[in-house]
């Protein structure tokens, strides 16, 4: 018997639904495991204070909140983004909502201050991740 799509797609098609919520969830699973990776790299560099200038909301597998933010360091101003998954809609706004136009500290490689992350244990500890518990 010999192998092409056309046939693996038939067997396949009844998991569809199936194979397409592994997909998703695996890549959330991946983002937020890169996250946490960039994270434990950044505990240790310097922090500033940065505002949130943006948050926007995107479908993707739920929703992702995109937040831009401005910090200012050695003398210039510097941009980064954070992005955060939630499942429901109304999660994604609240937590847009709440973040929008904040001041929040910011992680910056000292030999490279372009490179920026934001902790998600700083943004708990500045009361705006109070709600992470509850929306995850």
């Amino acid at each position: 018997m010999k192998f092409d799509w056309h046939h693996l797609w038939h067997l396949l098609k009844p998991f569809e639904y199936l194979l397409t919520l592994a997909a998703g969830a695996g890549s959330v699973a991946v983002r937020r495991y890169w996250q946490k990776v960039k994270e434990s790299r950044a505990v240790g560099w310097p922090s500033a204070d940065a505002v949130i200038q943006s948050a926007t909301i995107r479908p993707h597998e739920g929703y992702d909140v995109e937040a831009s933010y401005r910090y200012y360091v050695a003398q210039e101003y510097h941009y980064g983004k954070y992005r955060r998954h939630f499942r429901k809609k109304e999660q994604a706004e609240i937590f847009a909502d709440s973040i929008r136009g904040r001041s929040v500290p910011v992680r910056y490689r000292q030999d490279n201050p372009e490179i920026s992350v934001l902790i998600e244990r700083d943004l708990e500890l500045a009361g705006i991740m109070q709600m992470n518990r509850q929306f995850g």
